[in-house]
């Protein structure tokens, strides 16, 4: 009897749990055919700039060569009303993308950095996120990224109950809109089901960041493969401050377990410029990122 290798094994696995349930994405389907590539606006120039939609980046996105580019929402007007909130502003962007041939790969509520959700007493996280939800549509895309980082980061059980309520209760109006609520955190594939779980919506998803969980010590390829595509909504890649492929990531194995789980949607690239030439750096990893999607 000839031995299966690891892939094989994977596989195997997944059709003789799939009845018990034990992994909950599993999934035997492969191929990357349904999978585009984007890359966030502010392609990490955290700060102030980050704090503004900059609707420039569409027109460099094009050019670089992206599917799309993900859209971070700006801070507040003096009205209390998210700037990429306004319908004029989501007009100017629908218009820019239109006239470079991309699409929105998704928006990104950076403001959490500054308003939390986890705090019960921030009245103005929730209500960021009640204005993207709409926002998100109208700019013909579905994820919304809620990042959970620095101060924050869900670090205690009852932040992660907190959490998981209130978004299982914004999930509604995200449901509605046809939208996804996208977790971006630094918890293990298994505290992320557990408020999956309770918020008991698939408005509510995990926005997995491979970068991010190298970096909290999570196994990146075992968790892509045990989440699933049922639950995982949209992808970050990067390894800084390397270029993608030259760093501490098997970036041959994420392609393999995002295969493997059958994700169609978007990869995002959120990755450092090694030379200080953005653009130059960006088209490197795009390059390298379209061999992997047609090598895997």
């Amino acid at each position: 009897m000839r031995e299966f290798d690891r892939r094989e094994f994977i596989k195997t696995g997944c059709l003789a749990v799939a009845g018990l349930g034990l992994f909950p994405g599993c999934s035997v389907t492969r191929g990357l055919s349904g999978v585009k590539i984007g890359v966030i606006d502010i392609n990490n120039r955290y700060g102030g700039l980050a704090r503004i939609a900059d609707i420039e980046a569409v027109e460099k996105a094009a050019r670089i060569g992206f599917d799309g580019v993900e859209i971070t929402f700006g801070g507040a007007d003096e009205d209390g009303i998210l700037r990429l909130a306004r319908e004029e502003r989501q007009q100017l962007y629908l218009d820019e993308l239109s006239r470079h041939g991309i699409e929105a790969a998704g928006t990104h509520l950076f403001i959490l950095h500054d308003n939390l959700l986890k705090d019960p007493d921030d009245h103005l996280a929730r209500q960021w996120v009640e204005q993207a939800i709409p926002a998100t549509a109208n700019l013909n895309t579905k994820v919304i990224l809620l990042p959970f980082f620095g101060d924050g980061a869900l670090e205690t059980r009852d932040e992660m109950n907190y959490v998981a309520d209130l978004v299982g209760e914004l999930a509604t109006e995200a449901e509605n809109h046809g939208v996804v609520l996208g977790l971006e955190n630094s918890l293990s594939a298994e505290d992320n089901m557990r408020i999956l779980e309770r918020a008991d919506s698939s408005a509510v998803q995990v926005y997995y960041d491979v970068g991010n969980s190298l970096l909290f010590g999570h196994n990146i390829y075992d968790e892509i493969r045990w989440l699933g595509s049922e639950h995982i909504c949209q992808f970050h890649l990067k390894d800084n401050p390397h270029y993608m492929g030259e760093g501490e990531i098997d970036f041959e194995e994420v392609f393999n377990a995002i295969s493997e789980i059958g994700y169609e949607g978007w990869l995002i690239l959120e990755t450092t410029s090694p030379t200080g030439d953005r653009e130059a750096d960006l088209r490197r990893n795009l390059e390298f990122t379209r061999r992997m999607i047609q090598d895997t």
